[in-house]
């Protein structure tokens, strides 16, 4: 099979495309086909260690998300069959044309989903769905402002909170990203390089703040969050920690708000099931739309590190295979 691996950490050179034996899948393991991997920022940070990301033992098979097809199962596995389709948050190993998983960790995709899409479905939908239902608790008719929602947790956030019935409000840094937050479902789109644009976005809940703010570049942008949070509101940290933040506490003490920060990798093993079946429900009635901003063939696995982190990225950037 054909994999890309990293033999040493460092710039985008470091990523070769190599032949491995094809893996074989033990008792209660499932072998996939990959159709489509994903491509995050995470990627890059592990291959940079910047940023705080893990340190794997060299070489590794870069990526945490994958999509495509059972090829086989191990002993005792009776939730798939070959020829199911599925996508799979795995510790590294996606950026290759066939990976084993522990089957009870292996999630089906529903037929309406390209495999694409499926990558983007990985980690970026259970994130925001994490962050909406679990940590902030959001209900309908609450005031929702997604800082960069054109990203591809951002999308899905904006998506899963207009179909639970919230107002919601998101933020993008190119007119494609604000055409895209808007076409996604959110009721205003605010460019966050305007300079008055957080007089806008509070104008838009007449001075009253907004009950849950997701963060996805919190070093930059979380000073700002707080003066936006309404009584009882919540921040919710899903990205941007590179650097110390300083921000004034008082309006989070005198509104009664929450700072909280999100780590999928603490979700229990029933949060999972619960999240992945109700994310399987929306998928399949399309009031989920997983958005693939660009796709690159795996030959061009550098030109899709590149592209990622791209200020004017919308959407997921997948490798497909």
């Amino acid at each position: 099979m054909k994999a890309v691996q990293v033999h040493e950490f460092g710039t985008t050179d470091v990523l070769k495309i190599i032949e491995l034996p094809d893996p074989v899948p033990a008792a209660g393991e499932a072998l996939i086909h990959v159709h489509a991997a994903g491509v995050s920022p995470l990627d890059t940070y592990v291959r940079e260690q910047s940023h705080g990301a893990p340190t794997p033992a060299l070489p590794y098979i870069p990526g945490f998300e994958a999509s495509g097809e059972i090829a086989a199962i191990g002993e005792g596995v009776t939730k798939f069959k070959v020829g199911d389709r599925v996508y799979v948050n795995t510790f590294l190993g996606a950026y290759s044309e066939l990976i084993v998983h522990d089957a009870t960790s292996v999630y089906p995709l529903p037929d309406t989903v390209s495999f694409a899409q499926g990558a983007a479905v990985v980690n970026s939908y259970p994130t925001a769905y994490y962050a909406l239902f679990n940590l902030a608790h959001a209900k309908a008719g609450e005031r929702v402002f997604v800082h960069g929602a054109s990203g591809a947790v951002g999308t899905a956030a904006v998506q899963l909170a207009r179909a639970a019935g919230m107002t919601v409000v998101g933020t993008a840094g190119s007119d494609r990203g604000l055409e895209l937050v808007q076409q996604e479902g959110a009721h205003y789109a605010l460019n966050h390089r305007s300079t008055n644009y957080l007089q806008k976005a509070l104008e838009l809940t007449e001075g009253k703040g907004y009950d849950v703010i997701l963060e996805m570049n919190a070093t930059k942008k979380l000073a700002e969050d707080v003066g936006l949070v309404g009584t009882f509101g919540r921040i919710i940290i899903i990205g941007g920690t590179d650097a110390p933040v300083t921000f004034d506490p008082t309006p989070i003490l005198w509104k009664g708000a929450s700072v909280i920060g999100l780590y999928i990798g603490l979700t229990t093993p029933e949060e999972s099931a619960q999240i992945h079946s109700a994310l399987y429900s929306q998928l399949q009635n399309n009031n989920l739309r997983p958005i693939v901003g660009q796709e690159f063939a795996l030959a061009d696995v550098v030109k899709a590190h590149e592209a990622v982190h791209q200020a004017s990225s919308a959407g997921k950037i997948v490798l497909t295979f």
